[in-house]
This record gives C-alpha cells, structure tokens and sequence, in this order.
C-alpha cells in the first residue's frame, strides 16, 4: 500500500531530543504515512535511536555529507514517495491529531496547497515558553505576511502537495536560515497557503547567534521586485 505522507525529517546530532519527536509521530491518530530521516553528519547516537523505532514505524533512514539543512531537505525530497510531505525536525514535537487534521483540511480544500497549524514554543528541555505563535489562516493574508518579511507558515508544522517543487524548485541556501521563507516566497505566484487555527506543534526555539533579522527583508523584497516586473 502506497503512503499518503511522508514525513521528512533531518538530523544532525538529536540524541536528547528525537527519540520524543519520533514518539510524538507514532501516536498519530493518522497512520498512512512513512518517515524518511537523512542523517547529516552526525557524531552521537541519533542512528541508534532513530533505528529503535523501526518497529513502531516505516521509516527510511538516509546519508546526506554535504553539511547543512538544505542539502538534507533536498536529499529527502527525491526520496518521498508520497503526494503529501510533512515536515519535522529532530527536536519537535506533533500533537496526536496533527497529521489528521492536516489531511482532512487539504481533502476538503483541494485548491490549498500548503497548510501549517499554529504553534507553541518551547525551550530545549521543553518547558513552555508561554508563547503561541498566531498567524493567520487565509491564503491572502498569508501572502501579505510573507512579501512583508514575515514568515507565517511554521516549517515544522506544515503539510504540503510534493507539486509545489515542480514550479517553485527545490529549496535554496539563497538566503541564510531562511530556506523554509524563501520557499514559501517563491510558491507564492503559484500555489495556495492556509494555516489551521490550533495549535498542533510544540516547537523548540533556541536562539541562534548566527541569525540575520534583515534576511527576510531582503528575500522579501528581492520576491516583490520579481512580481513587479512580471506584472
């Protein structure tokens, strides 16, 4: 039986933190789904652990070398074999009845291309940071958002029709740490967003020095520049 899902998620070094995200997927309420994870150099035991769960779910582990997320992403892609790709990442963790709810919404919505949730933020040993991300739900005011500089589809909450690479292409170290925005800016003359309004995620948030706030600005309008002149 051919899968409807599947659920990509890259790994590098998640030893205290994927065996919970990798739970959080086996409690699904939806089941008709694979998991392809792509270790991306890893030195811990992340293999082991995610190998523990082979029982529990189908999972497909593959081997990206060439460091960094998108490489990985792009790894996995080709390797999806389902119309429907979820992602996670090693330290996040679903609600039971995310992927149903996900599912249900796109069959009822066949012209939404892209769905995310809302999500909660939690801190690396998962104590809640108090904090729900609220974004909003309609096709419009998501693209609003997006060509503002705001990135109101959660990555790690997102489900979303494998056609979308077909016209907007794979993703892109374009601009650094935002690979998952310039995505969704580059879908954005094609393709159909919504967000459901619950939260179904909680999603580890751990700051990154390394992270420019202006690189939105400038994938943003760099997209909005494209649009124009295509007008």
């Amino acid at each position: 039986m051919k899968h409807s899902v599947s659920v990509l998620i890259p790994v590098y070094n998640c030893e205290k933190t994927v065996a919970r995200s990798l739970k959080s997927l086996v409690d699904q309420t939806y089941k008709n789904f694979e998991v392809i994870v792509v270790l991306n150099n890893c030195t811990d035991n992340s293999e082991e652990i995610v190998q523990s769960f082979y029982s529990q779910l189908d999972i497909k582990i593959m081997y990206c070398k060439e460091q960094g997320i998108v490489p990985a992403l792009n790894a996995g892609i080709f390797n999806c074999s389902a119309d429907l790709i979820a992602r996670q990442d090693g330290d996040d963790y679903w609600y039971p009845t995310k992927l149903e709810k996900q599912i249900k919404f796109l069959n009822n919505n066949p012209d939404i291309d892209i769905v995310g949730t809302q999500i909660r933020l939690v801190d690396k040993n998962f104590n809640v940071k108090n904090e729900i991300l609220r974004h909003p739900l309609e096709d419009q005011q998501i693209k609003i958002k997006l060509l503002n500089g705001q990135n109101v589809i959660a990555h790690p909450s997102v489900l979303f029709r494998k056609r979308i690479f077909l016209r907007a292409g794979i993703y892109e170290d374009t601009y650094k740490f935002a690979e998952d925005y310039y995505q969704w800016l580059k879908c954005i003359q094609w393709y159909k967003f919504a967000n459901l309004d619950e939260v179904l995620v909680d999603y580890t948030a751990v700051h990154n020095i390394n992270y420019n706030p202006q690189i939105p600005l400038f994938a943003c309008q760099n997209m909005r520049n494209i649009l124009m002149q295509q007008a």
